[in-house]
């Protein structure tokens, strides 16, 4: 199968997962994670340039793209919030690795923010691409959240949305309504992921186990430094709701920036300059900037 930086592709056991693992460059240590229904993929624009100055390590998390759970199980909390902080820690431990900035996308920030409250990673600083700190939009809240609680555990479920994937154009519609624009090629990984049954399970089992508003009163004592970036076309997570949340958070700090959700595949550009130039808000800044 043709997947981006293939080439740099490992597999790693830790935690009752078999990890796809991508590592690549030298220099400070950098964690990538994905959000909900992405994979290594989502970062693959980026990881040329930021592999020039970090030892850069970007996953897959459990059961999305290629990381699938080893013999035995895993534990029946395993898409929870933290059940998926304490598996990305042990991956983290395994592999050895110093962890000196992590970046998420969407969910991955959540999730980042989780096992460094949960002392699994010690970054000095936290990157987050629109991270998905609010609750669900309305659209979604109206079509899946009443069934997801129910049916998300039927393999049935994961089967019928991986043959929509297949058999209908469900995923480009599903993209085009996260205001980025993406190519061919992009949409084409994104099929791919969404046909694997395996794939839209874990999806769905993440937005339908997360305690937010629990995560949310903890991380007002978090003390690493945050730098936020919101897309001004990001339909699923509106950067003005990001921004009320960011005012609640003492070491948080937030600028948008001109794109849609998918921000690490449409903008790798952003993503660069963000994770090179992050830095802690700075006593008496404004704590919302634009930039293009």
């Amino acid at each position: 199968m043709d997947w981006p930086h293939r080439a740099h592709s490992g597999f790693i056991d830790a935690g009752g997962w078999r990890w796809h693992v991508q590592r690549r460059g030298t220099g400070a240590g950098l964690l990538l994670v994905h959000g909900t229904g992405g994979s290594t993929h989502s970062w693959s624009g980026a990881l040329d340039a930021l592999a020039t100055t970090h030892a850069v390590i970007v996953v897959d998390l459990p059961g999305h793209g290629f990381t699938t759970p080893l013999p035995g199980g895993v534990a029946d909390d395993v898409y929870s919030l933290t059940g998926l902080a304490r598996a990305l820690s042990s991956l983290v431990h395994t592999l050895g690795a110093k962890i000196d900035v992590a970046a998420g996308h969407s969910a991955g920030v959540p999730l980042l923010m989780q096992a460094t409250l949960d002392g699994g990673i010690t970054p000095q600083q936290l990157v987050g691409f629109n991270p998905a700190l609010v609750p669900p939009p309305e659209w979604y809240i109206a079509l899946f959240a009443p069934v997801l609680g129910r049916l998300v555990e039927r393999n049935a479920v994961a089967d019928a949305g991986a043959w929509l994937a297949r058999a209908t154009r469900l995923v480009d519609a599903m993209l085009s309504t996260t205001g980025s624009t993406l190519t061919a090629p992009q949409l084409a990984h994104y099929r791919q992921l969404c046909e694997r049954p395996a794939h839209v399970h874990a999806a769905l089992s993440m937005m339908s186990r997360w305690d937010l508003p629990r995560l949310l009163r903890d991380a007002v004592g978090l003390r690493v430094p945050m730098t936020l970036v919101g897309g001004t076309r990001d339909r699923w997570i509106p950067p003005q709701s990001i921004a009320r949340v960011v005012e609640r958070l003492p070491m948080a700090h937030f600028e948008t920036v001109d794109a849609g959700h998918l921000i690490p595949d449409e903008r790798p550009d952003v993503v660069v300059a963000t994770i090179n130039s992050s830095r802690p808000p700075v006593p008496g800044d404004s704590p919302t900037r634009d930039r293009a």
